[in-house]
């Protein structure tokens, strides 16, 4: 079975560190469909590629949000 893996990258406001940066990795990451979850500290960007049919792109949002950076959609879902 293919996975039908979409992207989103968000804006980030507030990474002060890259220990912040990996914490939310991690946090993505041990969420069910994320398939990959990279932040750009110099950026300001944090993309996450999902597979649509193990998570919704509102499923995905919610938990960005509850990681409690002000953020914004960039671009996605593809």
């Amino acid at each position: 079975m293919e996975e039908n893996i979409q992207e989103i990258i968000f804006e980030v406001e507030g990474i002060i560190c890259t220990g912040c940066a990996m914490d939310m990795e991690n946090v993505m990451l041990n969420t069910d469909g994320i398939e990959e979850a990279s932040v750009n500290y110099a950026k300001g960007t944090f993309t996450i590629r999902y597979d649509a049919d193990e998570i919704d792109a509102q499923s995905v949002f919610e938990r960005v949000k509850k990681l409690g950076f002000k953020t914004n959609v960039l671009s996605g879902p593809s």
